[in-house]
């Protein structure tokens, strides 16, 4: 399955999300070529290179300097070839070095380019520095997250850089599909401020309508009770009931039939207004299972739940194997092979999930093979690496 098999992306992201959004085309068929800078993606050697080895499998590195004028020279053949340019600078710094939409997309009108940034490209913070974190604090989501006795936490994992790489790979398919149909490129501006906004936006439509301020709420849902997170006898499990017949079934499987018929949990409304006495009395019941031993038990009866897991145990998880989840790959800065998430997705037509096409690349590992490619001579490549513009 890969409908992008036509496609050279010009990769001109670092950090998290562009890689992110690079990679999926890639796995969707697409060529692309990772431009880094002669020291290397950023990112390369955090977490002793786990956090590259995760998002830049099958892709092509080159290095190129885009200070000096050669280097410049190059990215511009490169861009004035590519169907799809992804860059994550600073909004306006390309337009320094030529390589801004405007100039791009005068010498390739059928350029799909994306900007990838913190605040987008427009506003009073365009201009400003944003990371996933940030992002969370500013967008409300830190806010609704943790404890109301305590101070907001944060999401340990960057979901929100991996949400906007997603969707600009959507909106560039989107728009490689609008090419197709018109012949015309265009310009995509996508932002982390943009996706932490949109993932708010029932607490949005909520404080619109109620003028409610969300609080923290440390591990209890919101909407329905039982819902929550509760202690087993060896850990925790987080257990949801959304319906009257979920409601029952809980009862039943952890031999508490007497609560459905209790006054003070006979509607939802009931048991969300005696949230306490009921998550005591479910509690009591709980404690006397293990994490893994409750969540079968709930799981069986319908009810939604999951035990709490560390990573160790996730990774050993039999459904996660079933799945085909984890998949193979090599971490080219600690020089390992090592283990990582496959794509969350699979085609029927494939009969199976997409695996990557290639390992994550050392870093200019292809600057030679791509040049040659656009015609350069063995001669102009020396002469450039001479000259500090390529590695």
């Amino acid at each position: 399955m890969e409908p992008l098999r036509d496609v050279d992306v010009l990769d001109l992201t670092q950090s998290i999300a562009g890689p992110v959004c690079t990679q999926m085309l890639g796995e969707m068929g697409a060529e692309v070529i990772k431009v880094e800078p002669p020291t290397g993606d950023a990112f390369r050697p955090l977490m002793n290179g786990s956090l590259f080895t995760a998002y830049n499998n099958g892709k092509k590195s080159i290095c190129v300097d885009l200070k000096t004028e050669r280097g410049r020279e190059v990215l511009a053949d490169l861009a004035g070839k590519a169907d799809v340019l992804v860059e994550s600078f600073r909004p306006g710094v390309l337009e320094k070095y030529g390589l801004d939409y405007e100039t791009v997309s005068a010498e390739n009108p059928e350029v799909v380019y994306c900007s990838l940034s913190g605040y987008g490209q427009t506003g009073p913070y365009r201009s400003y520095p944003g990371y996933d974190p940030c992002i969370q604090a500013m967008s409300g989501l830190m806010a609704t997250t943790g404890y109301p006795d305590q101070p907001p936490v944060r999401i340990r994992s960057s979901l929100i850089d991996c949400g906007t790489g997603t969707n600009a790979a959507f909106a560039i398919m989107a728009a490689l599909r609008e090419r197709d149909t018109t012949g015309e490129g265009d310009y995509i501006d996508v932002s982390l401020f943009d996706v932490g906004i949109s993932w708010m936006s029932y607490w949005i439509a909520n404080y619109d309508a109620t003028g409610e301020i969300p609080e923290r709420n440390g591990e209890k849902g919101i909407g329905s009770a039982p819902n929550g997170l509760f202690a087993a006898s060896d850990g925790y499990v987080y257990m949801i009931t959304m319906t009257q017949a979920m409601f029952e079934r809980l009862c039943e499987a952890v031999g508490r039939p007497d609560l459905i018929d209790d006054d003070r949990y006979r509607t939802m409304d009931d048991r969300i207004e005696n949230r306490p006495e009921l998550r005591e009395d479910l509690q009591e019941e709980f404690a006397t299972y293990a994490a893994e031993e409750l969540e079968r038990l709930l799981l069986e009866a319908r009810v939604p739940a999951a035990a709490v897991r560390s990573i160790d145990e996730v990774v050993e998880l039999p459904h996660a194997k079933a799945r085909s989840m984890l998949a193979e790959s090599y971490n080219p800065e600690a020089e390992r092979p090592v283990e990582i998430a496959a794509l969350p997705f699979h085609f029927a037509s494939d009969g199976r999930r997409p695996g990557f096409s290639g390992l994550p690349p050392r870093k200019g590992e292809h600057t030679a093979e791509v040049l040659e490619r656009l015609s350069w001579s063995d001669s102009d490549i020396e002469t450039l690496r001479d000259e500090g513009a390529i590695e």
